[in-house]
């Protein structure tokens, strides 16, 4: 039976009127089936069905994807425990100095950590009794709540001062029953608010890290949220836009994924501004930022999600399980980057 996910995609490639001609999808499809042995199911999910889309090859397939992914991994075993960990990997930025965000008490189940003293819960008056302590003795108005091995944006949530008393027990219950960290809210910069301001919009940045520890960023693209959201994750409807890599200007066009319908947008669909030319704050700090903290960890390829300050750049997390395709994507296809074409020339090369 056909999930509820593919039949929206198939539906909006159905749709579609900016798809080439069947003559054409029918040849690149059978292309890609025959070059990469596997349906190439991302020729749909991931537009290159289009007709402003010729480079259709230098596109990864779902097998590359998983080949560069397992072979990072790889390098760093040891380490996968310290990004899936968000305690963990706060505490590592931390020493070395990497701006991230502060995170004031963390719970596992109804045992909450603040300040090194372990506090156990019970009950939903308990819990509003111990924000009240941390609200008055932190002097905050609002706390960013998200699981401490979450991901795609699941499971966030924001505790207000003036309404914490209001949270509904479903949130409570689900606190009470996983691991969450408690950490500051992101002030970000006025240019990323007036774009939307209900979210803290972030940049995605790919690095990769040869075997000399020499940095190169593969992708960057701004996540931005619609209206209303606390989250910019294009799974949860929001819209990704490209930048230049080396300057930091945003492209003209932002995309949504097919799952929420595949739309393009050269301006925010809810405050209209515009995209193309639009510069990244703080984008010369970001780069020397993820050059660094890349120097900490022995993964080759790792997602960072970088929100911006009023003042500066700041960490959110690193991913090792990072959405590629969307990069490649992104980058009108990866394989373009000599470095990163060589690098998967080797990797598929070790397949054979």
């Amino acid at each position: 039976m056909i999930s509820k996910r593919n039949r929206q995609i198939l539906l909006v490639f159905l749709t579609d009127k900016n798809k080439k001609n069947w003559f054409q999808i029918i040849k690149e499809f059978t292309t890609l089936y025959l070059s990469n042995k596997e349906v190439p199911v991302n020729y749909i999910s991931h537009l290159l069905y289009r007709k402003n889309v010729s480079n259709y090859k230098d596109y990864l397939s779902l097998k590359e994807n998983r080949r560069l992914l397992q072979w990072s991994q790889s390098q760093a075993k040891e380490q996968i425990i310290l990004v899936d960990n968000k305690l963990l990997f706060e505490e590592c930025l931390v020493k070395k100095n990497i701006p991230t965000p502060q995170i004031f008490f963390h719970n596992s189940k109804n045992k909450f950590t603040y300040k090194s003293d372990v506090f156990e819960i019970e009950t939903k008056n308990d819990f509003f009794s111990f924000l009240e302590k941390i609200f008055n003795e932190e002097k905050i108005v609002n706390i960013f709540c998200k699981p401490i091995d979450g991901c795609m944006g699941e499971n966030i949530f924001v505790i207000d001062k003036n309404s914490y008393r209001k949270i509904a027990d479903n949130l409570i219950n689900l606190v009470f029953s996983k691991a969450f960290i408690f950490q500051e809210l992101i002030l970000q910069h006025e240019v990323l608010k007036k774009i939307n301001c209900s979210s803290i919009n972030t940049l995605r940045i790919v690095t990769y890290k040869n075997k000399k520890n020499e940095v190169e960023i593969l992708s960057g693209f701004l996540r931005v949220g619609r209206k209303g959201a606390i989250v910019d994750n294009a799974h949860a409807g929001g819209i990704v836009v490209p930048f230049n890599k080396e300057t930091g200007k945003m492209c003209a066009e932002g995309l949504q994924l097919i799952d929420n319908g595949g739309g393009v947008f050269y301006k925010h669909p809810d405050t209209g501004i515009t995209f193309e030319n639009l510069q990244i704050p703080h984008y010369i700090q970001v780069k020397k930022m993820v050059t660094k903290a890349s120097s900490l960890f022995k993964f080759p390829i790792l997602g960072w999600d970088v929100a911006l300050t009023p003042n500066a750049p700041i960490i959110v997390e690193a991913n090792h399980k990072l959405h590629l395709l969307l990069s490649d994507r992104m980058e009108k296809g990866l394989k373009k980057i000599p470095s990163f074409k060589k690098l998967l020339d080797q990797i598929n090369q070790n397949h054979l």
